[in-house]
């Protein structure tokens, strides 16, 4: 039926003409080659993936193809004239398709092209450059099919949607460097192990081992061994700086080497593709074509800042991590002491200004990774100690406690340690070069230090989130030896770190002096995270008085929970006995042991044993004034007796230094605790005798002490004096005759 059809169709349409008829068949023909020839670059791609090399007469056969489709397609481009609407419809449609397979045939050239640009010797530039000719060509012919009115909606193949661009020789240069850069970083390893080796000495034991291995022409992980092995930086004689002059100079050729390949480059370009190069490159000398000098010193210029350029992108991957055993792999005191030498070696010697930022990026990403992979191990050392039920003393702590509570806890000291390597790699950010303070922006690792600083900051966040919540939770068991190992030990030993932290001011350079907007960057990023550890700092210094009001608040707590259990019942203090009391009751020895004795065990300290013992008494007071106790006068006394012993108490007490029972004896709320005993002795209306002389106690070696807070009467220490008269207890009814 189909045949009919076309039979018939064919009587409705006029005679086609012979230039028409042989349209239609050379365009379906270059059609058809143009979709022959992407197939046939997707094989060469596909094969040389299995076998890293290519085909070179199957190269060449490719190319000449290419070639010869470029005419034939400008002859396609002068369509034939036609009124008929049916042909020009076929001829619309047969356009549209060569349009579409010259952009296939064109992408599929530009990815043949950057996947052969790492082969550069002389044959394959040719083909190179004969295919950037033919790409270029394609890109000049009328390719466009897209429409201004499509919308489209699914990008499924965006390398198929991107715009082709002509490729110039700067780009051929810049896939050139990016393919090239690896190996560019194994040459520069090998010229860094030769000023290494020249700088050793050559009778070195350790030297002569390290020569006996063999190092891979394509693997640098031996090389990684002996930079590594024996970093510590030599003393050189001045034949050892005239071979450092020489490797230097080797380092020099490296980069000469890679000028002499653009210049072949150069060269291939003059010939093949003299159109790439343009009319102000080049000059006619002698009928002949020359490219002039200018022009070769900027394109070599140019190839020097992309191939380090891309070398610095990459010459860390390929140290720490671009081998089976790399750099990364090992101690971080490997890569530390890369760091150092690589350092040393920049400032110490002529390095070429091209390769220079490629070896201070490396020596910038060394110390990253230093401080990333030290931080790791230190910090999750602290954490996970911080996440134990109770942070414990050191070995050498538990049996002295009060003479080695600065000395911290395990979990604490694992704090410092981690704060002393921030502290340390964050000052060697703070100089640059030869400068030992106020370096120049420029010169100063900011990107390093950033890192260094970000992990600062997060660690004293954490270091103080931990101490005030071990000290809460140590100060609720009233077991006080950790709790001042934290307080007096912990934080103070870290804030004593810290206080050797330099951060420099680096706003008024900035303002003042033009920057790269890299480096500016850079410094106001540091700045926002020097101002954040500052703050965080100030809250570490704020953390121990917070400890301590937490401690005062549990302390309170712990006195009226201790009085709770040990206090007399009421009836006691109601009791009339014709003897007076001539000893203190059994509460009170009770009281100090179980509250201030565990404070005066740990620590050594003034003010917070006196702080202690001013809570104690003051809930003891409380706990007498809240229950409503009353008092009758045999009551008074013994109360009186009571607050007595706590005199007799804090003298007797062996543990206490006499600096710390000094203080103790003159704490002010004693005597407002005698006072209160005094008031619930007195009658009412009594009023209070200024003038009382009391007898002056001496101390053991017989020299009178002062009378310090007794020069005023103990009832003057006791604020709202009425509501204590109220608690003495009313005295029964008398029945005899009164006069």
């Amino acid at each position: 039926m189909d045949s009919n059809y076309r039979a018939n169709v064919g009587k409705w349409l006029p005679r086609v003409a012979a230039n028409l008829e042989k349209y239609f068949a050379d365009s379906s023909a270059l059609n058809e080659t143009m979709g022959r020839l992407a197939r046939r670059i997707a094989a060469l791609l596909k094969n040389a993936s299995r076998s890293d090399s290519y085909d070179q007469t199957e190269l060449k056969s490719l190319i000449k193809e290419l070639e010869s489709v470029i005419p034939e397609y400008r002859m396609m481009s002068e369509v034939v004239e036609t009124q008929n609407l049916i042909f020009k419809y076929k001829i619309e449609h047969l356009t549209t398709s060569l349009k579409r397979s010259v952009n296939i045939v064109a992408r599929c050239t530009r990815l043949l092209i950057n996947e052969i640009c790492s082969c550069t010797n002389h044959e394959y530039l040719r083909m190179i450059f004969r295919l950037v000719n033919v790409y270029n060509d394609l890109l000049s012919l009328d390719h466009d099919v897209s429409e201004p009115s499509v919308n489209i909606f699914y990008n499924d193949c965006p390398n198929m949607l991107e715009p082709l661009k002509i490729i110039s020789v700067s780009r051929i240069l810049q896939i050139i460097a990016n393919k090239r850069a690896e190996e560019y970083c194994h040459e520069l390893i090998d010229c860094l192990l030769a000023n290494y080796r020249s700088s050793c000495d050559k009778d070195d034991s350790r030297f002569m081992a390290s020569n006996d291995i063999e190092v891979a022409e394509n693997s640098s992980i031996e090389i990684y061994r002996t930079l590594t092995k024996h970093l510590t930086p030599p003393i050189t004689a001045a034949t050892g700086a005239r071979e450092a002059v020489s490797n230097i100079e080797s380092m020099q050729a490296l980069v000469n080497t890679q000028n002499e390949q653009v210049v072949r480059l150069l060269n291939v370009v003059k010939i093949i593709s003299p159109q790439l190069l343009g009319s102000d490159a080049t000059r006619i000398e002698n009928d002949e074509l020359k490219i002039r000098r200018t022009a070769v010193k900027k394109v070599t210029e140019f190839y020097q800042e992309v191939a380090w350029g891309s070398v610095s992108s990459i010459l860390d991957h390929v140290v720490l991590w671009w081998s089976r055993e790399a750099l990364a792999a090992r101690h971080s005191h490997g890569s530390q002491h890369l760091k150092d030498w690589l350092h040393q070696f920049i400032q110490g010697s002529e390095v070429p200004s091209t390769v220079r930022p490629a070896l201070q990026t490396l020596c910038d990403a060394l110390g990253c990774h230093v401080t990333i992979t030290a931080w790791d191990q230190l910090f999750r050392l602290a954490y996970t100690a911080a996440f134990e039920c109770q942070s414990k003393a050191p070995p050498e702590i538990a049996e002295s406690s009060r003479e080695c509570i600065t000395k911290g806890t395990d979990t604490g000291q694992k704090f410092a340690e981690l704060f002393e390597l921030l502290m340390t790699l964050s000052n060697a950010c703070e100089t640059g070069g030869e400068w030992v303070i106020g370096a120049p922006l420029v010169e100063l690792p900011l990107s390093e230090q950033i890192v260094v600083l970000h992990r600062m900051d997060h660690s004293v966040h954490t270091m103080r989130l931990w101490a005030m919540q071990e000290a809460r939770m140590i100060a609720h068991t009233w077991e006080l030896e950790v709790f001042f190992l934290i307080v007096k030990g912990d934080i103070v030993n870290c804030l004593e770190i810290l206080s050797y932290l330099k951060l420099a001011d680096h706003s008024n350079e900035l303002e003042s002096e033009p920057v790269s907007v890299q480096v500016y960057v850079c410094a106001k990023m540091r700045a926002k995270i020097v101002s954040e550890v500052t703050a965080n700092i100030q809250l570490l210094k704020e953390a121990p008085a917070l400890c301590t009001k937490i401690l005062a608040q549990i302390g309170r707590v712990v006195s009226l929970a201790n009085l709770h259990m040990c206090f007399p019942k009421s009836s006691y203090w109601r009791r009339n006995l014709s003897v007076a009391p001539n000893a203190p009751s059994l509460y009170v020895e009770s009281y100090f042991e179980r509250v201030l004795l565990p404070i005066l065990e740990v620590i050594n300290d003034p003010e917070t044993s006196n702080m202690v013992l001013r809570i104690m008494c003051e809930a003891w007071l409380d706990y007498i004034y809240l229950h409503k106790i009353k008092f009758s006068e045999w009551g008074a006394l013994q109360l009186l007796k009571d607050f007595a012993h706590v005199l007799t108490w804090v003298t007797e007490c062996g543990i206490i230094s006499e600096k710390v029972r000094q203080h103790l004896l003159k704490n002010e709320v004693l005597r407002r605790c005698e006072g209160v005993g005094r008031l619930l002795l007195r009658h009412p209306g009594e009023a209070i005798s200024m003038n009382k002389k009391l007898p002056q106690r001496t101390s053991d070696n017989g020299s009178p002490e002062s009378l310090g807070l007794e020069r005023m009467p103990a009832e003057m220490y006791v604020p709202n004096q009425e509501q204590w008269l109220e608690l003495r207890a009313s005295k029964g009814l008398s029945f005899c005759c009164m006069d």
